[in-house]
């Protein structure tokens, strides 16, 4: 097995004849966040440390929000998703985009905006995910998990998502 010399020997370039010529760190800055735990939903995630609390279910920065809520359905994923997607008042435009996954071994999806959302609803964003187990909200069994945030915020809050 062979060796790299690391050498800073002038700025000619990254890498040259083998050597590392020019070693270079860089810090990733992330945004400080803060644990979203709530016991009667049984979630927990990731959210920026800047947002603050609106109601329970949701909190709102300048940069974005989340809102959560869930879904009581005997329906398959993919019937609960389009029946959210495609609700009559449009809050995802006229041709959301859904994106069929999986969280934490969990039947999920996404919902994105079309372009002609309402300006209203901020880019909000969905994210259904079915529960491991139904959940017993004030005497209804849930089925699924839904988290409203906007656009640029659902994903990294879907990957921190647990169920607790």
């Amino acid at each position: 097995m062979g060796s790299i010399e690391m050498s800073r020997s002038g700025d000619s370039g990254w890498i040259a004849g083998g050597r590392i010529t020019a070693l270079q760190w860089s810090v990733i800055k992330t945004p400080p966040y803060k644990i979203y735990t709530y016991p009667l939903y049984r979630v927990s995630f990731p959210y920026p440390a800047n947002w603050r609390k609106v109601t329970e279910e949701r909190y709102e920065g300048t940069d974005g929000f989340f809102q959560i809520s869930a879904i009581s359905s005997e329906g398959q994923i993919d019937e609960v998703c389009r029946t959210e997607a495609f609700h009559p008042l449009r809050p995802y435009g006229s041709t959301p985009r859904i994106v069929m996954t999986h969280i934490h071994y969990q039947e999920a999806c996404f919902i994105f905006p079309s372009d002609d959302q309402p300006m209203e609803l901020r880019n909000q964003a969905a994210l259904i995910v079915m529960y491991p187990r139904p959940v017993l909200i004030q005497g209804t069994f849930y089925n699924y998990f839904i988290l409203w945030a906007d656009h640029q915020h659902i994903v990294p809050l879907a990957r921190g998502l647990t169920f607790i």
